[in-house]
């Protein structure tokens, strides 16, 4: 088991259990012939003209955060100034390590697992994330913040001030059953007193924190305050820039898988905001969906399922969406699936061109090569470039972090590039993007040692 409280099946989740998967995955699972893209059907097939971008240049791997404490779950954003920040978790360093290691490949820790004591961490750079300032606990308070898909999250506001959410186990210690905190950056550069957000105690976790164009913050989570007649709820509340609540929490969705990540996205001011959610059937059938307000999200239209990938397994899979809008208001979103078969499994990726109303065929950015949940992540930039982030094996059966772009023509696919070389895992990939440079950071693990990695990037606008 990691130090951030996890086993770190983070890195590598493998589903060789029958708990996880109703579908078979066998011994001989493919390694080579999905990889190169070879003998798929259309929405497998690989994207047109697919090396014809050029791979980006990184520069040398830095280390985030103190590595006696086992950092993790590192989650990048630009502040307006420019400044490039990070959050994290790592050891709380007035405790000694509470768990003990787990197999890699051991996915039967239970959510009601004792989680470790561990802290938010923030740090800031001003040069393009080669150097960082030293970084700020966030939680006064002794608490087992989350990590993994559940890590603390960040936003700014117009004065460049932090606003940070990050769950917490609930009373019993259950993380099924947790709590959304809160916290700003106060006038003396340290942060207020933690509050819990949702009004219902032990109820919330996976919570997601944005700033809305109008300057106010719109904060989602999955809910579990009603457990039936559908498994969990998507709710919502507002608040303004002195942190004070602007709504009540308040539902806008339901049948959310419940251990996947959400995204937002705003266009028009804020009036429409998008979401993106995996959810799950009566049939434990686990696809993916946009849902849309044209009012600030007040209300929410019904949702668009983005693809009908079919997979169907009893577990969450700890694996969510990530969406992006460019600026001619495409909706570009990737994720990961098992599909119907070993054949389908992979990152994947699509657009929509009307506004969500519907999405184009999946594309199939990069095939499994081991029967191994995969985290994927994107960003879209100035120019309208995509850019993906993964986690896939290499050929040594490493978990490693690749990456690909998609040019503003839709069509345009650079090679993919490997940009881990971790001895253990890598896993969990998240980005930022600003102008013309490029942010890719994730946990590497090794052991029961886990670290922060940042690689940057000038990328050609």
């Amino acid at each position: 088991m990691g130090k951030d409280g996890k086993s770190h099946c983070c890195s590598r989740t493998k589903l060789n259990l029958g708990t996880l998967m109703k579908a078979s995955l066998r011994k001989s699972f493919w390694t080579g012939a999905c990889l190169l893209f070879a003998g798929c059907s259309f929405d497998l097939a690989v994207p047109h003209d697919a090396d014809r971008a050029a791979p980006l240049s990184f520069g040398p791997e830095i280390r985030i955060g103190d590595t006696e404490l086992n950092p993790a779950t590192p989650f990048l954003r630009y502040a307006p100034d420019g400044r490039l920040f990070a959050i994290w978790t790592e050891d709380e360093p007035s405790r000694p390590p509470q768990t003990k290691p787990v197999a890699a490949h051991n996915h039967k820790m239970s959510d009601r697992d004792a989680s470790p004591m561990r802290t938010a961490m923030l740090a800031s750079s001003g040069d393009g994330g080669k150097t960082w300032s030293k970084a700020k606990r966030v939680n006064r308070e002794t608490e087992a913040v989350q990590g993994e898909e559940n890590g603390p999250k960040i936003a700014f506001g117009r004065d460049n001030r932090a606003y940070i959410v990050w769950s917490i186990p609930g009373q019993k210690g259950d993380k099924t059953r947790a709590n959304i905190r809160f916290a700003t950056e106060n006038v003396k550069g340290g942060f207020t007193p933690a509050r819990t957000l949702n009004e219902v105690n032990d109820a919330a976790r996976f919570p997601i924190i944005e700033a809305t164009p109008e300057g106010s913050f719109l904060i989602a989570w999955i809910d579990r305050r009603i457990d039936n007649p559908k498994p969990r709820q998507l709710y919502l509340m507002k608040i303004n820039p002195q942190g004070e609540a602007l709504t009540k929490n308040y539902q806008v969705g339901e049948g959310l898988c419940e251990c996947c990540k959400l995204g937002i996205a705003f266009a028009d001011g804020g009036k429409t905001v998008y979401v993106v959610d995996r959810q799950v059937d009566d049939k434990q059938v686990r696809n993916h969906v946009l849902r849309k307000s044209t009012d600030g999200a007040a209300t929410f239209a019904a949702p668009v399922e983005i693809t009908d990938d079919g997979w169907q397994v009893p577990s969450c899979p700890h694996s969510g969406p990530s969406i992006g809008r460019d600026s001619r208001g495409r909706l570009h979103v990737t994720w990961f699936t098992m599909g119907r078969s070993e054949k389908e499994a992979g990152i994947y990726y699509s657009v929509s061109n009307d506004d969500g109303k519907t999405f184009a065929p999946r594309r199939l950015v990069h095939a499994n090569s081991a029967p191994e949940v995969l985290y994927s992540t994107l960003a879209a930039g100035e120019d309208d470039t995509v850019y993906l982030a993964w986690s896939n094996l290499d050929g040594k059966g490493q978990s490693q972090i690749f990456l690909r772009t998609l040019a503003a023509d839709g069509r345009s696919w650079s090679p993919i590039q490997q940009i881990s070389h971790a001895k253990g895992n890598a896993s969990r990939p998240v980005l930022a993007l600003r102008k013309d440079q490029l942010h890719v950071a994730w946990t590497e693990t090794n052991g029961e040692d886990s670290r922060v990695i940042l690689r940057n990037a000038t990328v050609r606008k």
